[in-house]
């Protein structure tokens, strides 16, 4: 009986608690995706076989938009990265012979390596488990020499949007204990029918020890004039080794098709208005400037954009708005006269982005349009103003501002701009050999061709 009154004493409750909880109901909203990936790399082994000291020799790579990426209307180019590791394996013969399928990709750690405990290193390779079982009496598994600083990449410049990295480099550095990767970007883009790059892999071989030829140096220095041959000479005791690299690509970005189609951004025009330039120029600029303002369509939800301009010093034009008249107005005023003080116009643009008109749910975009090189500092003494204006630059891009660049005519130092203003992966750098093509360039950077 006390059995059966406890059973009573629990259906009781669990009917006060039904009634007390039934305003509370549940909904079951159905999540799916399907993720494909955005390139397509054939996966083959590259093999140069056996080579011999300062041989160049080329192998293909191929890399293309996967077709799920050119089936899907929304998105319409890829930004990627060719990264070079260390490569592991398993060896025999003093690592003269490399077993076949023992291969993995050795992971830098930063740090001292604490099996070595008489060295301490900046950094360790940890290769991980072997990827098959060996004979450790006959057999060893780690670290190949490394082949990557002898690896150089060079893209087909159709279209020229992609990066290049010379022979005789270093892969990698470790800097403020981090790992400051030497990578080679890519860039590809349905709206610029640029499906596939075709890159050469080069190898430049090395020499070893007291080996080298004469010409060793030239050698070097012919393939890659900032390279100090003698830190490229092997020692002895890797002569005959098996050498090893990965090359690992991997996608960095997904765009939509311009910044027409980003919707919420905040965006700042820099635009030089140097003596260079002229008014003529200015005039075609200008006109340039209008279009773009059109093209953006700004609204309270969508685009904002505002101006700084820089000639002696920089001056804050407009700042973010949703009025395209106020841009207008703001474009009307740029003339041409003075010097180039590029730091100041993106100063002056940072500070706009750190302002309380810069939305927080809204990425910052920077567009420079320039005609020549940095000449006067925005702080008194800086120095060497292109220096401080590629300060700036970077300042822009750690607050995660992408920052494209307009560079015009014969007095622009396209690698400068390219290398220390834009943001490293293309395409955020264009190049104009007169004034009447920059219309064109940033009605495009606003095109959304979905």
């Amino acid at each position: 009986m006390k059995k059966l009154l406890i059973g009573f004493g629990a259906v009781a409750i669990a009917l006060v608690g039904a009634s007390m909880f039934a305003a509370f109901e549940a909904h079951v909203v159905n999540v799916t995706a399907r993720i494909e990936n955005a390139l397509r790399v054939p996966t083959e082994h590259i093999s140069f076989g056996t080579v011999f000291p300062q041989e160049h020799l080329n192998k293909p790579l191929a890399v293309f938009l996967s077709q799920s990426f050119l089936d899907e209307d929304r998105v319409d180019d890829v930004d990627y990265f060719i990264r070079q590791k260390p490569k592991c394996g398993v060896t025999t013969l003093d690592g003269q012979t490399l077993v076949e399928g023992s291969t993995a990709t050795g992971h830098i750690v930063v740090g001292d390596n604490p099996a070595t405990t008489p060295t301490v290193e900046e950094y360790w390779v940890d290769c991980g488990e072997a990827p098959v079982q060996f004979d450790p009496t006959t057999h060893m598994y780690g670290m190949l020499p490394m082949l990557c600083p002898y690896i150089s990449k060079h893209a087909d410049g159709r279209p020229d949007n992609d990066g290049s990295l010379d022979s005789f480099h270093q892969p990698f550095e470790i800097i403020n204990n981090g790992i400051n990767w030497n990578d080679t970007f890519g860039h590809l883009a349905k709206s610029q029918q640029d499906l596939e790059d075709n890159w050469t892999i080069d190898l430049a071989v090395p020499c070893f020890g007291g080996h080298c030829a004469q010409d060793w140096e030239s050698f070097v220095t012919g393939i890659n004039p900032d390279a100090i041959p003698a830190d490229y000479v092997q020692p002895l005791a890797n002569e005959h080794k098996v050498f090893g690299c990965d090359l690992w690509i991997e996608v960095g970005g997904i765009s939509l098709p311009g910044l027409g189609c980003k919707g919420k951004i905040d965006l700042m025009l820099v635009v030089d208005e140097s003596g260079s330039i002229g008014s003529t120029n200015m005039a075609t600029v200008r006109t340039a400037l209008h279009s773009f303002i059109d093209a953006l369509v700004l609204s309270t939800g969508g685009p904002n954009a505002g101006q700084t301009s820089f000639a002696f010093s920089g001056s804050l034009d407009q700042e973010l708005t949703d009025d395209p008249a106020l841009m207008h107005a703001a474009i009307d005023t740029l003339v041409s006269g003075g010097l180039t003080n590029l730091s100041a116009g993106i100063a002056l643009a940072n500070d706009e982005f750190n302002s309380v008109r810069d939305r927080l749910d809204a990425p910052n975009i920077m567009v420079v349009i320039t005609d020549g090189v940095p000449n006067v500092c925005y702080v008194s003494g800086c120095g060497d103003p292109a220096v401080e204006a590629a300060g700036y630059a970077d300042a822009a891009r750690a607050d995660g501002t992408e920052v494209f660049v307009v560079g015009v005519g014969l007095g622009v130092d396209a690698t400068y701009l390219t290398d220390e203003i834009a943001n490293p992966a293309p395409p955020t750098h264009y190049f104009a050999g007169d004034f009447d093509a920059v219309e064109g360039i940033l009605v495009d950077l606003v095109s959304c061709d979905e």
